[in-house]
């Protein structure tokens, strides 16, 4: 197989049958092949390209992907052949094409500076792009071990997850943290699966990622580009699109075992079925992913309790309805159920600790939506409609420090959280090749949140002291959007914002059955506003890209209600807690540069930025261990970010770098901040490296070795001054080796090689935080062997 010296990706690949609109004119073969890859969405390895006549032929009019593709390379000297269901790979002529498209081969990740990233909203060329942002396609998660948000966050510069447990994480990007705890507050961090927003302030629902087209991270406020909104950034999962026209699938199975802990194993795969006629397509993808427990509770007798599993799946379904229209569907069911907590105690033994109840938690997620995509004169349409729901419980123990007073011996909390919402979202852009890109927008959701939560004495027999019920209506709407405006052949100026509005509806009730008291709230409030955005980007060449942006984020105002009966809540601008507290602000402000040499072989990216942040929002803890929100100040972040990439024939390395200081600069008084504490639960520098090889043996096959390593820094806990437990400062990584053709790959590989016991959290129980030292460390060395195949 020929070298692949750049790739050039978009997230969303179409089959061979659907018509594409194309406007190429006769240019450079490789200038004529990034647009190609841009207009249809696809990914194409020009390794060969140099190889051919210089001049593409014009591609003009609706046309199939072979259409367009046989029409450019006519008299170059080339052709092209499949390498996988998303990817082209350009050869010299004559080169067959196999029928298979879901093939394992994994050729090198993708160069940078030629990724062609859809989280804008606009399949846009990386090298083009004045954003931080950063892209890995499906084969690059597959090699370095990238299965969920926390393995991404040690492949990708500034991005942090939080370790509570599978589906009780929080995501953080280029240190603007509000806190490791989740609660009422707006996630900081948009997630979104293709074009539904998966979360409102819930936890990462930690889906699988199975069958990914492209994973995208994009950094700072992006209300002009998601009616959402979000101060901290994007994660984009693009999910690999069925197929009209072709059957095709695989297969993969995984064991594996870690040192001192109980077995793992993992069963995935798709198919994917063509209807009418090669019109329409269903890709069905299912996985079942069990983790073994690694954690020891001496108090309870019990070894390696943190077992998890996690099952899921997704059904995709696409209808062609004419050469202008598609229409598509799908459903995401995603079920988590842990045996108990992942943190151990420090002054124990090591992976242990000393519970009297066990910390289960169940994570159930559910996602249907309905999507229209079409062209209009002129601009591209797509509407899609989603509803989403979310359940989720944790029980934490409670025995030793309960909320209220119940008899001495075993008490559980429980925290039951069944979120629902109905989301719509549709956007018109611009023409890929229109002069000026533009973007407009319309968000709709309507969200229905039930929280309950109980304490119960299990001393005696199960006895109630502590209920909660609350019941919380958000309807959030916008209107969003940006244009480019060329200033000059160099020079454009973007101009964007987004117009938004919430309205919030409280009721709680709170009974306390033995003290035989109760209270209650019904309360509301409404937020509105506009976040403005402008980008200035200065292109001499497609080699060297400057630019500076300013953009401005949002969050709106809640509502306190938990706490035992006689907790008092202040009014606004009273000792906390406050009954109400207040929406924050987020400016980020950011310089940066995008520059490729040797033939697109090195590139590098870097940016200095900073964020002022005003009113921040933070999920904190009362004294009897119960959640509430508070304003704890304003804080700013100012740092530099790195990342690069070399590639040399079948080596591709890839390096990043973050160095940071978050800092709460003024701090409510009722949360004294030290100097050295920064933002809670970022670390000041992280730093990561990998890389790929392969050698080519023949018939087909390939023995391919990956590596990825990872530093975290150190970092503090809480904004708590007086208890503000440290954690990070570690590093970790994965090797591993494969044996590889076209259907089939065995991969052998290990995690952890060093067998590291980093505290990546020192956090599990709110109950026992200010009184014990808790410590999540990783997972040790576990060696783990995947058979992957095609069909």
């Amino acid at each position: 197989m020929a070298v692949a010296t750049g790739l050039l990706l978009c997230g969303r690949a179409m089959a061979a049958e659907p018509l594409h609109a194309f406007n190429i004119p006769r240019q450079p073969l490789g200038a004529a092949l990034v647009a190609l890859a841009t207009q249809a969405e696809v990914t194409i390895s020009t390794g060969a390209a140099a190889q051919c006549a210089p001049q593409g032929q014009p591609v003009l009019g609706r046309l199939t992907l072979d259409a367009a593709l046989t029409r450019m390379l006519a008299g170059t000297g080339c052709g092209y052949r499949m390498i996988d269901i998303r990817a082209v790979e350009i050869v010299r002529s004559p080169a067959p094409k196999p029928p298979q498209r879901d093939v394992v081969r994994a050729a090198p990740p993708p160069s940078l500076d030629t990724l062609i990233v859809v989280a804008t909203r606009r399949p846009t060329r990386s090298d083009s792009l004045a954003y931080a942002v950063s892209a890995l396609d499906g084969r690059s998660l597959s090699a370095l071990g990238v299965h969920d948000a926390g393995d991404l966050a040690l492949t990708t510069p500034s991005m942090t997850v939080t370790n509570l447990g599978a589906g009780r994480d929080k995501i953080l990007i280029r240190g603007l943290s509000d806190g490791p705890l989740t609660g009422r507050t707006q996630s900081m961090v948009g997630l979104y699966l293709d074009d539904v927003r998966l979360t409102y302030n819930a936890p990462d629902p930690d889906l699988r990622l199975v069958d990914m087209a492209q994973v995208e991270v994009l950094r700072g406020p992006q209300g002009a580009l998601y009616g959402a909104g979000s101060l901290g950034g994007i994660l984009q999962l693009v999910t690999i699109q069925p197929q009209p026209g072709e059957f095709s699938g695989w297969i993969s199975t995984t064991r594996a075992l870690t040192r001192g802990g109980d077995g793992s194993g993992v069963l995935e795969g798709a198919v994917n079925l063509p209807f009418m006629g090669g019109r329409g397509a269903v890709r069905l993808v299912g996985y079942h992913d069990l983790q073994g427990g690694y954690i020891n509770d001496a108090a309870l007798g019990l070894t390696h309790v943190n077992r998890t599993v996690r099952d899921g799946g997704r059904l995709t379904a696409t209808l062609q309805l004419s050469d202008r229209w598609t229409v598509s569907g799908g459903l995401v069911a995603q079920a988590i159920n842990s045996d108990d907590t992942q943190y151990a105690l420090a002054g124990q033994p090591p992976y242990t600790r000393r519970n009297q109840v066990r910390e289960p938690h169940d994570n159930d997620f559910a996602e249907a939506h309905i999507s229209l995509r079409g062209d209009l004169d002129g601009a591209e349409a797509h509407w899609t409609t989603a509803l989403v729901r979310h359940r989720l419980a944790s029980r934490y123990d409670a025995s030793s420090m309960p909320p209220v007073p119940v008899p001495a011996g075993p008490a559980a909390f429980d925290d039951d959280d069944a979120i629902v919402s109905l989301i719509t979202e549709a956007t018109l852009t611009s023409k890929p090749t229109a002069p000026i890109q533009w973007l407009a927008g319309i968000f709709y959701s309507r969200s229905r949140q039930d929280v309950g939560l109980t304490l119960t004495s299990l001393a005696s027999g199960p006895v109630e002291a502590f209920t909660e019920t609350r019941q919380d209506h958000l309807d959030e709407g916008a209107l969003f959007g940006e244009a480019v405006l060329p200033l000059t052949g160099d020079l454009s100026v973007t101009l964007g914002g987004r117009g938004f509005t919430s309205d919030t509806d409280v009721r709680s009730a709170i009974s306390e059955p033995l003290a035989r008291t109760a209270s209650s709230f019904a309360g509301g409030m409404s937020h509105s506003g506009f976040a403005p955005k402008i980008v200035l980007a200065y292109s001499r060449s497609r080699s060297l890209l400057f630019y500076a942006q300013a953009a401005e984020g949002y969050r709106s105002a809640g509502v306190n209600t938990t706490g035992a009966t006689g907790q008092v809540f202040s009014p606004e601008g009273g000792p906390e807690p406050n009954r109400f507290y207040q929406g924050d602000e987020l400016w980020s402000f950011e310089a940066g540069v995008r520059a490729s040499a040797l033939d697109g072989r090195l590139v590098l990216r870097s940016a200095v930025f900073q964020a002022v942040w005003k009113n921040i929002q933070s999920d904190q803890l009362l004294a009897s261990g119960l959640p509430f929100t508070a304003n704890i100040g304003d804080g700013r972040n100012t740092g530099f970010e790195f990342e690069g990439g070399y590639s040399a024939g079948e080596l591709l390395v890839r390096g990043n770098l973050l160095i940071n200081g978050p800092e709460l600069n003024r701090a409510n008084p009722a949360f004294p901040a030290r100097a050295d504490l920064g933002l809670a639960g970022v670390p000041s520098a992280q730093a990561g490296a990998s890389a790929h090889y392969a050698w080519r043996l023949p018939q087909g096959r390939s023995v391919e070795v990956d590596g990825r390593y990872a530093y975290v820094g150190a970092s503090h806990l809480t904004f708590d001054a007086v208890t503000s437990p440290r954690m990070g400062g570690y590093s970790t990584g994965r090797i591993a080796a494969a044996l590889a053709d076209d259907r089939w790959r065995l991969t052998l590989a290990v995690d952890n090689p060093a067998d590291a016991r980093g505290d990546t959290f020192a956090y599990g129980n709110p109950f026992t935080l200010r009184t014990t030292r808790q410590v999540t460390p990783l997972r040790p060395r576990t060696i783990s062997l995947s058979l992957r195949m095609a069909y």
